[in-house]
């Protein structure tokens, strides 16, 4: 089953302002579409439909990231799927945003920023209520390779179902509050980033976190694996959804790899999911 074809174009038509464009051949979608016109580092306004600057994980491509699918706390979290009322939008959404970075060193910035506002609907949705969200996220680098990250939605949602928990019905909106804190290590043998995540959902609250190391072996090859945990009510243990990830990759040529792992997901009710995902990766 190939579940993912990605194609992805860059074009500056000046120094100062760049385009983006982002496409699913498999499901024929527009993902990301913007243009960006930078004042300076710091300041660089972007406006189109791309990924909500919420959580670490959420917004690294995903030719670097080394689980292919998403932790389960972070699809919940940010809107990407398995949320009946936010709808499966992939984390994107259609805004204005503020970018940058300020306070350059030899080879990292100590503080990058973004903060914008969204519809508030997902990708390719029209506004469906009068509320807007506002997203943002704080990452500081006080030495390379060690970054501290902090994200939040302050938003309203509009359900495309009802809450499984009863707390609202398909068709009204709720509080749709999020706040995430993170951190991300990069070392020439090992690389680790994690994040805890809680969220509102019109009173109902949710929790969750996930641990991502990979491990340097050979020049082209890495060890991955990823623990993950979710907690969608916390009042309701069976709520609860764990994921086991280990594997490896190896990287064929600069942005180029196969990226094979062994998944396990299991929910505190229900049977427990296994799955061997492999990636094969061109990037250019």
């Amino acid at each position: 089953d190939i579940t993912r074809i990605i194609l992805m174009a860059r074009g500056e038509l000046t120094r100062q302002l760049s385009f983006f464009i982002m496409y699913d051949a498999v499901k024929s979608q527009l993902h990301e579409y913007y243009a960006e016109y930078a004042f300076s580092s710091a300041f660089k306004i972007r406006v189109g439909q791309y990924k909500q600057p919420f959580t670490l994980e959420s917004v690294i491509s995903p030719t670097i990231l080394n689980n292919i699918s998403y932790d389960n706390s972070v699809l919940y979290m940010a809107g990407i799927a398995t949320d009946p009322c936010m709808g499966n939008h992939v984390g994107r959404d259609a805004g204005i945003m503020l970018t940058g970075d300020f306070f350059p060193f030899k080879s990292w910035k100590l503080l990058n920023y973004s903060i914008g506002v969204f519809n508030g609907t997902g990708m390719n949705q029209k506004e469906n209520n009068s509320q807007k969200d506002v997203i943002g996220q704080l990452n500081i680098t006080p030495v390379k390779g060690f970054m501290l990250s902090s994200s939040f939605i302050l938003g309203t949602g509009h359900a495309e179902s009802d809450n499984p928990f009863g707390a609202f019905k398909a068709g009204e909106n709720y509080k749709r509050n999020r706040w995430s804190c993170g951190t991300e290590i990069k070392t020439s043998p090992l690389y680790a980033r994690s994040e805890f995540l809680i969220g509102n959902d019109g009173g109902i609250h949710s929790k969750g976190y996930y641990v991502d190391l990979e491990g340097h072996i050979l020049p082209k090859f890495d060890l991955v694996a990823d623990y993950d945990y979710l907690k969608k009510n916390n009042d309701l243990n069976s709520s609860v959804i764990r994921s086991y990830m280990a594997g490896f990759q190896y990287w064929i040529y600069k942005r180029c790899r196969i990226l094979s792992q062994y998944v396990r997901t299991q929910p505190k009710v229900g049977a427990a999911t296994n799955a061997w995902i492999t990636q094969f990766q061109i990037g250019f």
